[in-house]
């Protein structure tokens, strides 16, 4: 199954982004103007002068929702991100075998092969 989440842009100046529970809330001069649960949000998108909690980003890099703020005029400033999972030595092993004329025709047959196969 497939989650197709939503990206929270908030382009209100002077705009406070803060969690509370498991919701984001936005606020205005102490007013809330949006409360959202985290667990519907794929990413948030701060333009201009939007600040953001030290709580509400560490919470949003262990639920795996990228922070990205950029000027008002959207030009790209930073993001912030959880851990990224990957083997770096596994990818550099692949790289490896795929410039090794050797190994990559001896994948391709065993690849062919299994087609043949099936």
């Amino acid at each position: 199954m497939r989650k197709h989440l939503n990206t929270l842009y908030v382009t209100v100046q002077g705009a406070y982004v803060a969690k509370e529970g498991e919701t984001v809330v936005i606020k205005v001069e102490k007013k809330v103007l949006l409360r959202l649960p985290i667990h519907t949000i794929g990413g948030i998108v701060c333009f201009g002068q939007v600040s953001c909690s030290p709580y509400l980003l560490g919470f949003c890099a262990e639920r795996d929702v990228a922070v990205s703020f950029l000027t008002e005029r959207g030009r790209f400033l930073a993001k912030v991100q959880g851990p990224v999972s990957g083997n770096v030595l596994l990818r550099r092993e692949q790289y490896r075998k795929a410039d090794d004329a050797g190994a990559s025709s001896a994948m391709a047959k065993s690849v062919g092969w299994g087609k043949v196969a099936n």
